[in-house]
């Protein structure tokens, strides 16, 4: 008997909560029942357009190993809508690269400036030492040196000294390439063969100025 009370009690309890309460417990039930529901629409929306994205860039990398530089530039062209993606980003590196080798600077350019305007720290500098490079290759160091304005991630930073001490060099800066070029050399292993590319960067460079004067 005392648990039939017992249990009747808890049954009135409920109800009475439920009569005092129920004007907020529906509409936030179904605030829930729409935000869960929205939760997995949008995971499914970003997994399709990381598909999608993939896909693309797979087609473009496809394009560029038939070495059709028309097929690569629609391939990117589906692929600059997920201009944000990692995707994206990788497929730009790869279509500058592309363009760069066949002579079309400028277009290669436009690629990387994308990719530097939209994309992850890590993605954008190596945009921006490919980008300071096509403009040295455009005659254009002072625009390199601006396209390498800003502290990158350590990881980057010899790479970006390397070109700026390319771009100093072009400009007739000899003290600043010395300098650039030190800075890049100490940052990287004692074994690493771009250290040594740099390590002669500066011996040409003492030797020119040592026959200058």
């Amino acid at each position: 008997m005392r648990e039939d009370l017992e249990q009747q009690e808890q049954l009135d309890a409920i109800k009475g909560f439920w009569g005092e309460n129920k004007k907020w417990i529906v509409p936030l039930v179904a605030l829930l029942l729409i935000a869960a529901s929205s939760y997995n629409g949008w995971n499914w929306w970003q997994n399709r357009q990381a598909e999608k994205a993939s896909e693309a860039l797979t087609a473009m990398e496809g394009a560029l190993g038939e070495q059709s530089l028309e097929k690569a530039r629609a391939a990117y062209k589906a692929l600059s809508d997920f201009r944000s993606s990692s995707q994206a980003a990788l497929g730009g590196l790869q279509m500058a690269k592309a363009l760069a080798v066949a002579g079309e600077l400028a277009e290669a350019r436009t690629v990387l400036q994308q990719v530097v305007d939209h994309s992850a720290p890590e993605f954008a500098w190596m945009a921006r030492i490919r980008l300071a490079g096509v403009m040295l290759d455009e005659n254009n160091p002072k625009a390199a040196l601006d396209a390498l304005g800003g502290k990158p991630p350590k990881e980057f930073a010899a790479l970006v000294e390397d070109r700026k001490g390319d771009a100093h060099a072009a400009l007739g800066n000899k003290e600043e390439a010395r300098s650039a070029w030190k800075a890049a050399a100490d940052g990287l292993p004692a074994t690493s063969p771009s250290r040594e590319l740099i390590m002669r960067k500066l011996q040409t460079l003492d030797a020119f100025g040592s026959a200058k004067s």
